[in-house]
Parts: structure tokens; sequence; C-alpha cells
């Protein structure tokens, strides 16, 4: 049994460093942003912002400030925010939705909330459009929500989409940013 017992002890100890190399995170996994699950209507909390997704349209045009609009697949998406962390130089900067892996940014060709300066404690209220191509309707999206473009080691609120379950209207008004009133 002594010489049988180095033997066993070593496999256990091989076996044990073959079990944590396999469930220790790779180098990338330090950066990754931390998810912040989102429902419609419920305000999802990040590290520096809070976001509450009011409504998400399907359209196949919209409208925006001074007369501007657009035909094509649109989603918008109306919501609240907030800064909870910065009073000053804060501003809503992440809004990407991805499908079936692809990313599309909200679009900065009609006034959008997209850019807008967010307040500690006021909560402003905006829309955000998404041009998207048509044959996008039947597919799941996954809305991403963040105060800054960068991510690394931050948070995003995350709303997954089914946007062949949203009926489509023929023309979505995109609101101005506002105060939210209480």
């Amino acid at each position: 049994m002594k010489r049988a017992a180095p033997w066993l002890i070593t496999a256990a100890l091989l076996a044990a460093a073959w079990l944590v190399a396999l469930v220790t995170p790779d180098d990338s996994a330090s950066a990754d942003p931390f998810i912040v699950p989102v429902t419609i209507g419920e305000e999802a909390v990040g590290r520096d912002f809070s976001v509450t997704v009011q409504d998400v349209t399907l359209a196949d045009a919209v409208t925006g400030a001074k007369g501007w609009s657009a035909e094509g697949t649109w989603l918008v998406v109306e919501l609240d925010a907030e800064t909870n962390l910065d009073q000053y130089g804060m501003s809503f900067k992440g809004a990407t939705l991805i499908i079936d892996g692809q990313s599309f940014r909200a679009s900065e060709r009609v006034p959008s909330f997209l850019s807008t300066q967010l307040v500690t404690g006021v909560s402003q209220s905006g829309a955000l459009a998404f041009e998207l191509p048509a044959d996008a309707r039947d597919s799941t999206a996954v809305l991403q929500l963040s105060a800054r473009e960068d991510t690394r080691v931050d948070s995003i609120a995350e709303l997954e989409i089914d946007l062949g379950e949203l009926t489509p209207v023929a023309d979505a008004e995109i609101r101005e940013t506002n105060w939210t009133h209480p």
C-alpha cells in the first residue's frame, strides 16, 4: 500500500488540477460586462444608471421632430433613464439591438434618446429607433442598453424581444426627450 499511495495522491491531484482548469474563466472574462435583466415596465439598476423600458413598437415608418420621417422596418423603444453615479458628464450612449448575432445601433438619423445627458435622481423620458432589415420581423432580438459604448467591466441592461409577437403599426412617432413627470 505504501507504494500505491504516492500514485493515488498524484492521480487525485492531477484530476483536481484538471477540474480547476476546466472551470477557470479565460482571460477575457475579467472584462465581461455585468448583465442586468430588464422586463418592460420594471426598473433595471446598473452600476451608474437606471433604466425602465416602457414599450417597444415595430413600425413600417417613423416620424420624428420637425417633420423628419423614414419608411422601412423600425423598432421603437420608449424608455426612462437617469444616472445613479455622476451629476455631470454622463450621456446615454449605449443602445444596441442584437438579432441572430448581428448588431444594430440605435439610429442617429432621427433625434432620439441616444446621447441624452443623464442627471442624478431626475429621470428623463424618450425613445430610441432601430432601423432593421425587413426579414428581421420574425426574429428574437436582444436589446442592450448602457451608459457608455465601451461596456467592459460595466453594466448592460438587457431585454429579450420576440419581434414576431409584436403587431406592426403603420407609423410610430419618435417622441422628443423630456423630463419624466411623477
